[in-house]
């Protein structure tokens, strides 16, 4: 075979040429290869971890966790009990789980496993255990978890792969009672077996374009240079170094080369090049262009948002009796969080917050649909409980993306005091009274979108002249520094000790230096909301 000889002789610039294209073109395709691998499997899996977690973090809201001490010692179930069982039940089968747990493990080794729950997949081959049922399951990395989620309140999440049951996802959080102690833990697993499939359909496809791509190429440049090879090399190598050294157009002589030997292919080709480069430059301007429009458009919605948000200060200057003030920092662009306030007459005032699971514009329109719903129903005078229980269904119709909301609202008359409140699944408030902050927790409801025909309990308390009443979203307590380290409700109680005597936006104010101070550099991964009530003393 001639190809790339003169003279019975190998070209030598010719040789190391094709040596340098084709180690190129390896090391660029194994890098694309990774690249490609790697960013599809991390993906998948940031949302396989998101959704399993809010869908653990769900269930544990649902459970009637003051009646563990009488189900673990008596081993029967009651009406709350079958009730909670219901919704897990639903939730396995709403979102295709193989399993939901909820059960007591004993230290140090944590191997003794007591069931409170544990619902399985109807369609699966797992065997329910029932209330009562006792094992010791020795497996290190469940009870290294199970460890971290008793001693540190830790939100765990678990990747098994290639077991008896397949591969699955586990995400595993701390069951807290009324008196902030963890007495249990909650599990959700979902098969990722789909995950798996597509991984390694991936893989196969890049790894056959990659083939036939480098197959390819190495094919049609075998061609060109056997058919092209460098006739007049001195004229090319001038042309080159005045290039090189000088710049400026093509020399008149390689513009006159119109014939189909290896120099009019070449020149052709450096010509095609000038215009790909032009052509791509183009593109890319073109997507940067069209970038800076969507970021433009992006911080246009950010914008509307917050003005759908009350923000001014006071928010109702002739209204001396009470001082109330809110602020929403999203994670993205627009956020999911919700708050409001309305005087609904000159005794009745609404405070609502919400959270909406997901982030980023999906979550930012839901919200904007569950303000809206709850701002209407409160202007009809209905009752805290009436309110959610039409909103939620509201919000339930066309939930296609499977989105939910946190949410805590209240009632306040203000000539007495008294504040009738309801919970769907929101963290609990802090209450200043009597000289002492504490969490306002109550059994909390379901969270709305989920159930169509959910009832919401409602609540009542008698505020003092005084008291304070602080509302906020799971991303000040989920709130994470450099070393995934959550900022928790002690801290919250720690930043808010000493706000007593400051005004509602100076306590949210103090809060969040408490906040910026330990998360330091990390990312902010939550929006954070946070709602101060004051009533003077």
């Amino acid at each position: 075979m001639a190809l790339f000889k003169t003279g019975g002789r190998i070209s030598a610039i010719t040789k190391k040429i094709v040596l340098l294209i084709i180690f190129t073109g390896l090391i660029l395709g194994a890098v694309t290869l990774y690249a490609s691998y790697w960013s599809f499997t991390h993906r998948f899996r940031e949302r396989y971890d998101a959704t399993i977690q809010s869908i653990c973090a769900a269930a544990r809201e649902c459970l009637p966790v003051e009646n563990f001490d009488t189900y673990l010692s008596t081993h029967q179930s009651d009406a709350a009990y079958d009730d909670a069982m219901r919704i897990l039940q639903d939730f396995v089968n709403k979102f295709e789980l193989n399993m939901l747990y909820v059960s007591k493990v004993d230290g140090p080794d944590y191997t003794h496993i007591t069931y409170l729950f544990n619902p399985v997949s109807l369609d699966g081959t797992y065997t329910a255990f029932p209330l009562g049922y006792e094992e010791e399951y020795v497996e290190p990395e469940f009870n290294g978890s199970a460890k971290k989620v008793f001693e540190k309140g830790e939100a765990i999440i678990r990747h098994t792969y290639k077991t008896r049951s397949g591969s699955h996802i586990t995400a595993m959080l701390p069951v807290y009672n009324a008196s902030g102690k963890i007495v249990a833990v909650v599990g959700a697993q979902k098969s990722i077996q789909e995950f798996i499939d597509a991984q390694n359909s991936f893989l196969n496809v890049i790894l056959l374009i990659s083939i036939v791509s480098v197959v390819s190429f190495f094919a049609l440049f075998t061609v060109f240079f056997d058919r092209q090879f460098v006739h007049p090399l001195r004229l090319l190598t001038q042309e080159t170094k005045r290039f090189a050294s000088s710049g400026g157009e093509p020399d008149e002589a390689v513009k006159r080369i119109k014939n189909k030997d290896e120099i009019g292919d070449l020149s052709q080709s450096v010509i095609q090049m000038e215009e790909d480069i032009i052509r791509n430059v183009r593109e890319l301007f073109k997507v940067s262009t069209e970038k800076e429009r969507m970021a433009t458009e992006l911080s246009v919605a950010s914008r509307i948002q917050l003005e759908l948000l009350p923000t001014d200060y006071p928010p109702f200057p002739e209204r001396h009796d009470f001082d109330l003030f809110a602020s929403m920092s999203p994670a993205k662009e627009v956020g999911g969080d919700l708050y409001d306030y309305i005087l609904l007459d000159d005794d009745h005032l609404m405070l609502v917050v919400g959270d909406v699971s997901g982030k980023g514009v999906p979550a930012a329109l839901f919200m904007v649909v569950a303000k809206t719903l709850i701002a209407s129903y409160a202007t009809q005078g209905l009752s805290p409980s009436a309110i959610f229980e039409k909103t939620n269904k509201q919000l339930c119709a066309g939930n296609e993306s499977n989105l939910f909301v946190t949410c805590w609202l209240a009632l306040v008359t203000l000539s007495t005091g008294k504040m009738r409140f309801v919970n769907a699944g929101h963290p609990a408030p802090v209450l200043y009274h009597d000289g002492a902050f504490s969490f306002l927790k109550i059994k909390a409801d379901c969270v709305l979108g989920v159930f169509e025909e959910t009832p919401f309990t409602e609540h009542e308390i008698t505020l003092s002249k005084g008291d304070r009443l602080f509302v906020y979203t799971d991303g000040v307590t989920e709130a994470t520094n450099a070393s995934d380290v959550l900022f928790g409700e002690e801290r919250l109680m720690t930043a808010l000790e000493g706000t007593q005597d400051l005004d509602a936006p100076r306590t949210i104010r103090s809060v969040r230096k408490h906040i910026d101070r330990f998360v330091s550099e990390a990312e902010q991964f939550d929006d954070i909301t946070m709602l101060s009530f004051v009533l003077p003393a």
